[in-house]
């Protein structure tokens, strides 16, 4: 292991940590090249900002710019409340509104990589717990057709009726749940990663 590594230098074959499964090698790796006229053409194309420290002390240890639907890790006491688990994945535009989250206005063009393992996992992104690419419904959208079609040759599951994959964490199963778990960190003031 080569200890925090670039995404951008990561490769298919490479060896990356994850949090629940050790070491696993990455099967598939992409991007999708966002210009200016793309954000403008279509404002929900914009990454979200998640400024340093905005998730927890020290979390992410730098800005970290993903999509909207990319989910982060939350874990604290108030997933466990309202989940019967302490953790939890939500998509960084639920998370808009909270100090030290918002779009990004000021980017003129973003690189959105693509990481997929054999299975959905949690790694390390910028210091703070994000997941893989979910080869759910909408994971072939969220790519290029190109990158689409190479998806479904090492994964032709993802295409057969009936698939469901397993997510690595408990995902809200909606949109209101997802509101209600944020509006009771910020009303309580309480950070959406915590140790204990």
């Amino acid at each position: 292991l080569l200890g925090p590594v670039r995404v951008e230098d990561l490769k298919a074959g490479d060896d990356v940590l994850t949090l629940d499964t050790g070491t696993q090698k990455i099967r598939w790796i992409g991007s999708t090249h966002r210009d200016s006229i793309d954000l403008a053409a279509d404002p929900k194309l914009r990454p979200v900002r998640i400024s340093a420290g905005a998730l927890g002390e020290g979390l992410p240890a730098q800005d970290l710019l993903v999509s909207r639907q990319h989910r982060l890790l939350v874990r604290s006491p108030i997933a466990l409340q309202m989940f019967e688990t302490s953790e939890v994945l939500l998509p960084a535009i639920k998370l808009i509104g909270l100090e030290g989250i918002a779009i990004a206005q000021d980017v003129d063009a973003v690189e959105y990589s693509h990481i997929l393992f054999d299975r959905h996992e949690i790694v390390c992104s910028n210091g703070a717990w994000s997941e893989s690419l979910f080869t759910g419904p909408e994971a072939l959208q969220a790519v290029p057709p190109a990158s689409a079609q190479e998806i479904k040759k090492l994964f032709p599951e993802i295409c057969e009726s009936g698939y469901e994959p397993a997510s690595a964490r408990h995902i809200p199963e909606t949109g209101k749940l997802m509101r209600k778990l944020v509006a009771r960190h910020k009303k309580k003031n309480k950070p959406l990663y915590t140790i204990h």
